[in-house]
């Protein structure tokens, strides 16, 4: 059965006191939530000390990078096996990563084949650069980071397709053309492989994606940073879907 998700992508954010007040608060707000699975993506060096922190199985725990060897003389990486003993998720081949820091196709296929061999699941991130009516470029993203993949292991991999265009832009994609992209990307992937969108969500437009079956969940980046909209946001995503 697919997930539905909500991914919460701190990224370079966060001081410890700042992560401890955020984590503390989404913990305590989203007690009682069903319907949804809720992930918390701090920075690395904030893992495990987050990890105590929500200590319990409503909200789950990933990473927002890995290295794909699992140990070696590779100054400042930390593997997948690193990563399993504190969390269960990994995001790779977010935009940022491909654009700042050069990561290719292969880098991200390289990285999804680690992930899945430490147990991990990866979230594999997809995405046009250029706005609107460019599904070749996610399509080509995601069969190139599926290479040589299993087609059983494709249960345990979540696409998250995000146009570089609306992440943090403040304009998102409409859900009709997000939900023709995820159908698109369904063609390549099985029936429970969770396809989630994000870009510039917030509490405010939430439902749009929740609306549409097409969608499994949602990748969150600025707005996971305040815990009363990120509340919001994943209450409501949850409360839709409840009533399907």
């Amino acid at each position: 059965m697919k997930k539905s998700i909500v991914v919460a992508n701190w990224k370079m954010n966060m001081g410890i006191s700042d992560a401890h007040v955020l984590a503390t608060e989404v913990r305590n707000g989203l007690s009682g939530i069903g319907s949804v699975e809720v992930v918390l993506c701090p920075p690395s060096i904030w893992l495990s000390e987050v990890k105590q922190i929500i200590g319990n199985k409503k909200i789950s725990l990933g990473a927002q990078n890995m290295f794909y060897e699992p140990e070696g003389a590779y100054t400042g990486e930390i593997s997948p096996t690193m990563i399993k003993e504190v969390a269960d998720y990994v995001i790779i081949g977010h935009s940022e990563r491909r654009e700042y820091f050069g990561e290719t196709d292969h880098d991200v296929n390289e990285k999804t084949i680690s992930a899945l061999r430490a147990g991990l699941i990866p979230i594999i991130c997809v995405g046009e650069r250029k706005e609107k009516n460019n599904i070749v470029e996610p399509v080509k993203e995601l069969r190139e980071a599926l290479e040589g993949i299993p087609k059983k292991h494709f249960k345990d991999i979540i696409i998250a397709y995000e146009p570089v265009w609306a992440i943090g832009t403040g304009e998102n994609a409409e859900a009709e053309y997000v939900a023709k992209v995820c159908n698109k990307l369904r063609e390549f992937v099985d029936a429970e492989t969770a396809i989630i969108y994000g870009g510039s969500v917030k509490s405010s437009n939430v439902l749009e994606y929740a609306k549409r079956p097409e969608i499994d969940g949602l990748l969150v980046g600025g707005a996971s940073l305040r815990a009363s909209e990120f509340i919001k946001l994943c209450k409501d995503w949850s409360d839709a879907r409840s009533l399907k």
